[in-house]
C-alpha cells in the first residue's frame, strides 16, 4: 500500500463514518428532547391542578365563612374579581395568600387574575351558568392556550 505524500500512519475515521456518528447522535437527542418536552407537560399541568387546588381550598373556606360561593360568569373579569375576592383581607379573609397564589395580570388592565403553569387565566364561573349541579367550576385553557379544546383542565 502506498501513501500519499502529507499521510501519516495512523488510523483515522473517513468523513462518511463521521457523518454516520452524526447521525445517529442527532437521532439520539431528537428523541431525548421529544421525551423532555412531554415531561415539561405533565409536570405543568400537575403544577396546574396544584394550584386549581389551592383556588378550591380557598373557595371552601370562603363558602364556610360567608355561605356561599362568590359570583363568578366565566370570563378573566370573573377571574379577576375571585382574586380581589380571595385575597383581601375583608370579613375572615384573605383566604389565599401571595406565595399561594399563582397570579399575574394577561390583559393589561393593571388587575391581577389567577393564571396556571402556562401563564393564562384560569377562568371561574358561578351559579346558573353551569349546565350541571356543580357549584362552581375552574378553567384552565391547557397546554395550547385556548378555551373548549381537548387539552383544557376542568375542576
Amino acid at each position: 500500500m502506498k501513501r500519499r505524500a502529507g499521510q501519516s500512519g495512523a488510523a483515522g475515521f473517513t468523513i462518511v463514518e463521521m457523518l454516520v456518528v452524526i447521525a445517529i447522535i442527532s437521532v439520539l437527542a431528537g428523541l431525548l428532547m421529544s421525551g423532555v418536552m412531554v415531561a415539561r407537560g405533565r409536570a405543568r399541568e400537575h403544577q396546574t391542578k396544584i394550584i386549581m387546588g389551592d383556588i378550591i381550598l380557598a373557595l371552601e373556606n370562603y363558602r364556610t365563612d360567608n355561605g356561599d360561593y362568590p359570583p363568578g360568569s366565566g370570563g378573566v373579569g370573573s377571574s379577576e374579581a375571585l382574586y380581589l375576592e380571595l385575597a383581601t383581607a375583608k370579613g375572615f379573609g384573605p383566604y389565599i395568600k401571595g406565595e399561594r397564589a399563582n397570579v399575574k395580570d394577561t390583559n393589561g388592565n393593571g388587575l391581577l387574575e389567577f393564571v396556571d403553569a402556562w401563564g393564562n387565566p384560569i377562568l371561574y364561573t358561578r351559579g346558573d351558568a353551569l349546565t350541571d349541579d356543580r357549584d362552581y367550576e375552574l378553567v384552565s385553557a391547557g397546554r395550547d392556550g385556548i378555551f373548549s379544546t381537548s387539552d383544557d383542565l376542568i375542576m
